[in-house]
């Protein structure tokens, strides 16, 4: 005796576990004899090597959007986070329960927040490299003696990353938070890191992030990029000439400790003032120097010096 059954049956690769997730459904036959059970699946879509390299964990994306949207937008109330990210209230009140009970997600009312056990992530993060730690003072430096905003930028998945910043008395805002993600065709610091990349590095970081164009002066040719970034790699910093953000200019140099690249110092502000030989010499030069300080004090760390040299 056989039993015919339809169902429909989608798998997914689960790559945190080695397990194989049922989805959604499509067709297939299971015959039940008396003895024994046999299944025959007729399976649709990719074959499982690509799914195990593809396929996404859905519900942590989700999570993620969610963390987004509150750093972008503040505290929300779980109807407006649903409608933002176009899920139902139910899906969403579960995603803030459990990073809610996680403690990444504080509740004040009817709204939801940002947890501040998130605040050891990013001191995690940032000092995951332990030389990150000894940059601080020399971007609070850069700030002081030019009286614009400084920062130290580090690269991260093919982006740049503002690890630190400072601003100095006549410092102008560029959107530039701790933490913020930019792309590094259009920017100095990231003009340094492809600077030091092979071009194949470079044309991987490219097809992935492309070049688009944020304002009329950003290069958006490889052909272009290319050949600035030869420029840069020869007089060893980059310009960047309102090529992000109109009406500012940002000049960058490598911070390589024992010839490593580990991160670029960079100086900002508007066009009109960082200009002529202020900008294209005396901004350089003090970047290098300090840079250059900076390398020196990573390198020859005491903790990390012979001694047998010394005499008691």
């Amino acid at each position: 005796m056989f039993i015919i059954v339809s169902l429909s049956v989608q798998v997914a690769f689960d790559g945190d576990d080695d397990q194989y997730i049922i989805t959604a459904m499509s067709p297939f036959y299971m015959s039940l004899p008396l003895c024994g059970i046999f299944i025959t699946f007729d399976w649709e879509g990719d074959n499982m090597a690509k799914r195990r390299a593809n396929d996404r964990l859905q519900t942590v994306e989700r999570s993620f959007d969610i963390i987004h949207l509150l750093i972008d937008n503040g505290p929300m109330p779980l109807s407006e986070i649903a409608d933002e990210l176009d899920i139902a209230e139910s899906t969403t009140h579960r995603h803030l329960s459990t990073l809610h009970d996680l403690r990444y997600i504080s509740r004040d009312g009817q709204k939801y927040q940002l947890g501040l056990r998130f605040a050891r992530l990013g001191t995690a993060a940032r000092t995951c490299n332990p030389d990150y730690l000894e940059v601080k003072p020399y971007v609070y430096q850069l700030a002081k003696k030019t009286d614009e905003r400084a920062h130290f930028i580090a690269e991260d998945h093919g982006l740049g990353v503002y690890l630190y910043q400072a601003t100095g008395a006549n410092a102008v805002k560029v959107g530039a938070d701790i933490g913020r993600q930019v792309r590094l065709h259009c920017s100095a610091a990231g003009k340094v890191i492809l600077s030091h990349y092979s071009r194949e590095r470079v044309n991987e970081i490219l097809d992935r992030w492309g070049l688009p164009q944020n304002t009329d002066h950003t290069i958006t040719n490889r052909d272009d990029l290319f050949q600035e970034l030869d420029a840069v790699q020869e007089r060893g910093f980059a310009f960047n000439r309102e090529e992000a953000v109109e009406g500012v200019n940002v000049v960058a140099v490598p911070v390589k400790p024992e010839g490593s690249l580990m991160g670029t110092l960079c100086i900002a502000g508007p066009s009109h003032r960082l200009t002529g030989t202020w900008f294209e010499q005396d901004l350089p030069d003090l970047l290098l120097s300090t840079s250059n300080e900076l390398e020196l004090n990573i390198e020859y760390d005491e903790s990390n010096q012979p001694t047998d040299h010394l005499v008691e």
